[in-house]
């Protein structure tokens, strides 16, 4: 007889309510993960180890630690990814119209940025595994890291923390799981689409002469949480931050050349702030307006561990550099904000993150 396969498997999630944490919300849009991220139910088993006798008696079920599953897959213009980015930012603007024309489609603007704290938020996820529903009644995502994938497909992982699966829930069944609305499977985000620049922090705005050729770049938000287990319930209490929120942008060059050993060298020494943006094109949604996804960082400072150039053999040598962003004083030329980060996505989508 067969056995499940991820050919038969779907994932679904909604945000819950504010301040919810611990009651499951009924899913309703789909999303398309590679994996349960790591999903698993392990509570505290507790054993009894006083003198006195031979060998221990029954263990009994304590509490149970939060889970962290990372959830990953491919990262696409048009889902519902968007919601995901703005439970682990916090501030999701009001969404606006980028472009309308008669007889067009419209097309939408998303304007996502850090808030101090994402207190009060979060979602439920039930995983349809054919024998079962694994659903993880509440979890706070906590970042996420974007990076380069196989054949030039940019994926994304998702960072949450959670209370426990359970597979006996009343909310999230099979059935609930397979009406949620499902997002077209195309659309995907590739590099070939991609365009980085970079200029200093008190240079005028981007530009063309600003593009930066890179052959790979990853970069990956992270928000400290703590998640105590605390009297009358088994399972972790809405985690809450504890330390502060770190952003890590790591670019790969394809070659080193002197003007680049140079800068990046000096910016070292001098701790000096850069400003850059990443953004990728898609197809035209009107005659106007293209997919696009936008991230911009108003103060860039190279880290410790900031630059490295290995030499190994008769190799062209390719060097590495790892900025951290940090909240600027000011904003600067071409960027209207101070906080680390900004992503603006345009799409077609008209529904706010947290509606």
């Amino acid at each position: 007889m067969a056995g499940v396969t991820g050919r038969q498997a779907d994932i679904a999630f909604a945000k819950f309510a504010t301040n919810s944490w611990g009651v499951a919300a009924s899913v309703t849009k789909g999303i398309y993960f590679s994996s349960d991220g790591g999903l698993k139910f392990s509570p505290s088993i507790v054993v009894d180890d006083a003198f006195g006798q031979v060998f221990t008696e029954q263990a009994e079920v304590g509490n149970v630690p939060p889970v962290s599953p990372n959830f990953g897959g491919v990262d696409r213009f048009d889902d519902y990814n968007y919601v995901w980015e703005a439970l682990a930012m916090g501030s999701p603007a009001t969404v606006t119209i980028s472009t309308s024309a008669g007889g067009q489609t419209t097309s939408w603007q998303h304007i996502i940025d850090l808030a101090p704290n994402t207190d009060g938020l979060g979602l439920t996820a039930a995983i349809d595994k054919v024998a079962y529903v694994d659903e993880l009644t509440s979890a706070k995502v906590t970042g996420w890291r974007e990076e380069l994938g196989d054949g030039g497909m940019m994926r994304q992982t998702y960072k949450t923390i959670g209370t426990y699966p359970t597979n006996i829930s009343s909310t999230n069944t099979r059935s609930t799981v397979a009406g949620a609305t499902y997002p077209a499977l195309g659309n995907r985000i590739f590099a070939k689409g991609g365009t980085f620049r970079m200029n200093l922090n008190t240079a005028g705005a981007l530009g063309a002469g600003d593009v930066v050729k890179i052959e790979s770049v990853a970069f990956e938000w992270d928000r400290p949480q703590d998640a105590p287990n605390v009297f009358g319930q088994n399972f972790v209490d809405e985690p809450a931050d504890n330390g502060f929120p770190t952003f890590r942008v790591e670019v790969s060059y394809p070659r080193l050349t002197a003007n680049l050993a140079n800068s990046l060298h000096a910016g070292l020494r001098a701790g000096t702030a850069f400003k850059a943006d990443l953004t990728f094109l898609g197809n035209f949604i009107n005659s106007t307006d293209q997919y696009k996804k936008l991230y911009q960082w108003p103060y860039l400072q190279l880290a410790q561990d900031g630059f490295e150039a290995p030499l190994v053999g008769a190799n062209q040598v390719k060097p590495k550099a790892i900025f951290e962003a940090r909240i600027a004083q000011t904003s600067p030329t071409g960027m209207a904000f101070i906080n680390p980060f900004r992503l603006t996505r345009t799409m077609v989508n008209s529904v706010h993150a947290f509606s």
